[in-house]
């Protein structure tokens, strides 16, 4: 259930073909809104089962080493991972995403999914089809939208197309620097960012007011839609320069220093959970897909971008109605380790990604990785710490 392979299979192994050039022998790219890739969800059940859930809860309880527990899901997938020169590099926005490479005996089985656009649906797409052997599930799926709305944490002051979004959490440098982390679509480059204070009474709400939080220094956007062809690493974030200095106590900087997810340990169907400023609590959630193309209306304006190489969150459970898992505000969201709050800090505050917005079905994150390695080329620095 590894999340990597799936990259490998989709970027660099047997269905790079298909999602570079084959898809346009099973779909109009024109119709479609993105594709994913995922472990068919009933292989899961049938070959994993309570094996499946007890190993990625024993991946993190202690009970095994993490090499020991790796080596397992290894194992039970038929799989060895081999050593990457790419893994030693940086993520390099626009280039290729570095995965390991493996080596299938089993073949795990895999389904793609292909989004197509609601007013582009018809019965030809209730159709089975598949790719070598790999099965592709038609999904009637508008264009996501970024999560943005009036009465959430973070504004540009003067943005006009943009709106509101959520504080991912603080960087910081040795010398002292903070910079909030949040997603390019909620302000603009050198914009002034506002943070909201709600007024409260108790349960009850009386408005809200607004103070400066810092301005926009650093700032990076997806490129214009893209059907089809090679997928590039793309990123949507923003770093604001705080205005004042950020304080802590020891004890505060501990409970709340986030610890990196590495993209290369983490499982399909792993609990994780998102919290938006608008909320009032997390949101439970669980890794679904790999996202190899997707198409965003960042600013909800009809002009689309493509996001690649993101996570698809799903709900925690299975559904039977159709319901978002986010909603305008989440833009930003960390999202976080989802099993329990009891543990080693380093265990409950891992960070996995950001949230850049979602659609009917699902949400999409940009992978913690992705946006560190960012961040350290951006400021040229790798002595950072990172807090929610």
């Amino acid at each position: 259930m590894l999340i990597d392979y799936l990259r490998y299979q989709a970027f660099s192994g047997r269905l790079q073909g298909f999602f570079e050039e084959g898809l346009y022998n099973y779909v109009d790219p024109q119709q479609s809104t993105g594709q994913h890739l995922r472990f068919a969800p009933d292989w899961i059940d049938s070959h994993w089962g309570f094996f499946g859930y007890d190993l990625i809860e024993g991946f993190y309880d202690g009970r095994h080493s993490r090499n020991h527990a790796m080596t397992r899901v290894l194992d039970r997938l038929g799989l060895t991972r081999y050593p990457d020169p790419l893994m030693h590099s940086d993520v390099v926005l626009g280039e290729r995403p570095p995965t390991y490479k493996y080596k299938d005996d089993g073949f795990p089985r895999l389904e793609i999914i292909i989004d197509i656009d609601p007013k582009y649906w018809s019965e030809r797409y209730s159709e089975p089809r598949s790719y070598e052997e790999t099965p592709i599930i038609y999904r009637r799926s508008a264009p996501a939208r970024a999560n943005f709305s009036a009465g959430d944490r973070l504004v540009d002051k003067f943005q006009k197309r943009g709106g509101y979004g959520t504080l991912c959490g603080l960087f910081e440098t040795d010398d002292g620097l903070a910079f909030g982390l949040t997603c390019g679509h909620v302000t603009r480059d050198r914009g002034e960012v506002l943070v909201e204070h709600p007024r409260r009474f108790w349960r009850f709400a009386f408005g809200s007011t607004f103070s400066s939080f810092g301005s926009t220094r650093h700032h990076t956007m997806c490129g214009p839609e893209m059907k089809i062809g090679r997928v590039t690493t793309q990123l949507d974030a923003a770093l604001v320069a705080c205005n004042k200095r950020v304080e802590r106590s020891r004890n505060e900087a501990v409970i709340g220093q986030a610890f990196l997810k590495p993209i290369s340990s983490v499982f399909q169907e792993e609990p994780v959970q998102f919290r938006g400023a608008s909320r009032h609590r997390s949101t439970p959630a669980r890794i679904s897909a790999v996202t190899v193309r997707k198409s965003i209306d960042l600013f909800n304006d009809g002009s689309l971008h493509s996001v690649g190489d993101v996570l698809m969150l799903g709900h925690r459970e299975r559904m039977y109605i159709v319901q978002p898992v986010s909603r305008p505000g989440d833009s930003g969201s960390a999202v976080r380790f989802g099993l329990s709050e009891n543990g080693p800090h380093e265990l409950i505050n891992q960070w996995y990604g950001m949230v850049l917005g979602g659609d009917e079905h699902s949400a999409y994150a940009s992978h913690a990785e992705c946006i560190w390695a960012w961040v350290a080329n951006t400021l040229s620095t790798r002595n950072l710490d990172f807090y929610f």
